[in-house]
């Protein structure tokens, strides 16, 4: 014996955000959770481009190569212009 027809599931889905009584209002929760999505990832692109440029001058100060050829300069054993042209060289 059921009372009221349909009422059981009375309730049912009113914490929805797509329902039919609140119009375009219902995007509001989808647009602000794309906008953080969005936010957050161009946070992330923009730390990995500038950390990303930390490491890549790391390493080409630290190159073994270019150490060796500082080192051989310092020592008097090359020139400045043979230093030059082979430092160039390293760099390409």
């Amino acid at each position: 014996m059921m009372h009221g027809g349909g009422n059981i599931m009375r309730g049912y889905g009113q914490g929805m955000v797509f329902n039919a009584h609140s119009g375009w209002l219902a995007f509001i929760p989808l647009a602000a959770h794309l906008i953080f999505l969005i936010v957050l990832i161009l946070l992330g692109v923009i730390f990995l481009r500038r950390h990303g440029a930390r490491v890549r001058l790391y390493r080409k100060q630290n190159d073994p190569a270019l150490k060796i050829l500082r080192e051989r300069y310092a020592l008097g054993e090359i020139d400045t212009e043979e230093f030059q042209r082979r430092n160039q060289d390293l760099k390409n």
